[in-house]
């Protein structure tokens, strides 16, 4: 029992350490980018930027945004999430959801992360394989649009430069843990979750 209790704390610590570091950088990084950054970011909570909000109508409400927004913003903190962070440090507005169709440019990219997605099962909302599948429907859009000569919108050299994210799996670990799986038995579905994560790549 004691092992295990270590394992979790063990694995807590894998997550924690990482996050924590970026609270001790000397200086902010600040880009010296000759083009304007395209960012796509692929995810569950963590990143999601409104998407749960636009997508069904859930209310996200008070104290979510409360110190740096000063109001409800669709993210589940009261502040910035690392993506917004990120932008924040390349000097590029905000990822818009991609659900979001009110007040969004779609310039720099766009957020296809809903909370509480997975990467498995496939096919349920808003799984990994659906925002890949949202994300090839935006791409084939946007490239259409520019080929038309309409918008300022991104084009196909703009695709090929852009930073991809995926901030997703801990809902799979959770769901894991919540159906009475052993640590083992979590442990062996950790490539499952990797693996979908890589196809994303391709």
């Amino acid at each position: 029992m004691a092992s295990r209790s270590f394992s979790h704390f063990s694995f807590f610590l894998f997550l924690l350490v990482p996050l924590l570091s970026l609270f001790f950088l000397p200086h902010p990084v600040v880009c010296q980018c000759k083009r304007p950054p395209v960012i796509f970011n692929f995810g569950d909570s963590n990143s999601d930027t409104g998407g749960l909000v636009a997508g069904l109508g859930f209310p996200v409400n008070w104290p979510n945004g409360r110190t740096f927004f000063g109001r409800s913003t669709g993210r589940l903190s009261d502040g910035r999430l690392l993506v917004d962070l990120l932008c924040q440090s390349l000097n590029t507005s905000y990822l818009s959801p991609y659900l979001d169709s009110l007040g969004s440019k779609f310039t720099n990219g766009a957020n296809f992360a809903v909370v509480g997605s997975s990467t498995l099962p496939k096919f349920v909302p808003f799984s990994l394989n659906i925002q890949l599948m949202q994300f090839l429907h935006f791409k084939s859009r946007t490239l259409e649009l520019v080929t038309a000569g309409l918008g300022n919108l991104i084009n196909d050299e703009g695709f090929q430069n852009a930073l991809y994210m995926i901030d997703m799996g801990q809902n799979d670990i959770a769901d894991s843990f919540l159906k009475n799986l052993t640590y083992a038995e979590v442990i062996k579905r950790i490539p499952s979750v990797i693996t979908e994560s890589r196809m994303l790549s391709r």
